[in-house]
């Protein structure tokens, strides 16, 4: 007579024990658990591709705005910090956006409407002055301008409920009565000056210069996927040592 396998009763014995309700109830946390983890890893993943899809962004060739927008006013959130050109009119829409400060100065973003020749709308951030000044007119001829393109400016749920506070395409929609392109344009050029209401140019508010490997995020990823694996390691040691008792 043959005598039993040894592997294959303890086979048999860890099969029998993972079948239990407690190690159904300890598979189904680490599912869930594992499943937790690996997203969080994505995340971060995710995040760090960003950041360096943003760099070469910022580092590429300056492009024409309405190339990068679609039909609905959107673009690629890989192109944030790139430098953009727009080709079209300034328009009487203006904004003053009030509780921005510049070299610890209390002032006003200028926030204009800017109008593209192929009938788009976009924010434009002229620039800064000081909360005492006047910003001075623009002529409404067309003009060719260069700028850094932001995202929506993102604040506390409810900031624009009474008033336009924060550069977010749906309230400059509201304000202005026309479709605008999602986030701003952050104009660069020359110094400004605030005596005679020329707004002073605002450094860009996004990264749009050589940064370094984003070591951080790149490392969460890194660990969030290694936490997945030690907990099913964990849960089949423990699995292991339980069938063997």
């Amino acid at each position: 007579m043959t005598p039993p396998n040894t592997s294959e009763r303890g086979s048999e014995r860890l099969w029998r024990t993972a079948l239990t309700p407690r190690w159904l109830a300890a598979l189904l946390a680490l599912v869930v658990l594992v499943a937790a983890f690996i997203v969080l890893g994505r995340w971060q993943w995710d995040r760090t591709q960003d950041i360096l899809a943003a760099e070469r962004s910022a580092a590429a060739e300056p492009i024409d705005l309405a190339d990068l927008v679609d039909d609905q006013g959107s673009w690629n959130n890989a192109d944030i910090g790139r430098t953009v050109n727009l080709q079209g009119t300034f328009t009487g829409d203006e904004l003053l956006l009030a509780n921005r400060e510049l070299d610890g100065l209390a002032g006003v973003w200028i926030v204009t409407r800017f109008e593209l020749d192929g009938g788009q709308t976009v924010a434009v951030v002229r620039g800064w002055l000081p909360d005492d000044a006047s910003p001075s007119s623009l002529s409404r001829q067309s003009v060719n301008i260069q700028g850094v393109l932001h995202p929506d400016e993102e604040f506390y749920e409810g900031a624009n409920a009474t008033r336009v506070v924060t550069i977010d395409a749906d309230a400059l929609a509201d304000a202005w009565g026309e479709d605008v392109i999602d986030g701003y344009v952050m104009l660069g050029g020359d110094q400004g000056d605030a005596a005679r209401g020329v707004p002073v140019p605002v450094p860009p508010t996004v990264q749009v210069g050589d940064v370094a490997f984003p070591l951080q995020n790149f490392f969460y990823a890194i660990q969030w996927w290694v936490f997945a694996l030690f907990a099913v390691v964990v849960y089949a040691r423990w699995l292991y040592l339980d069938a063997k008792k």
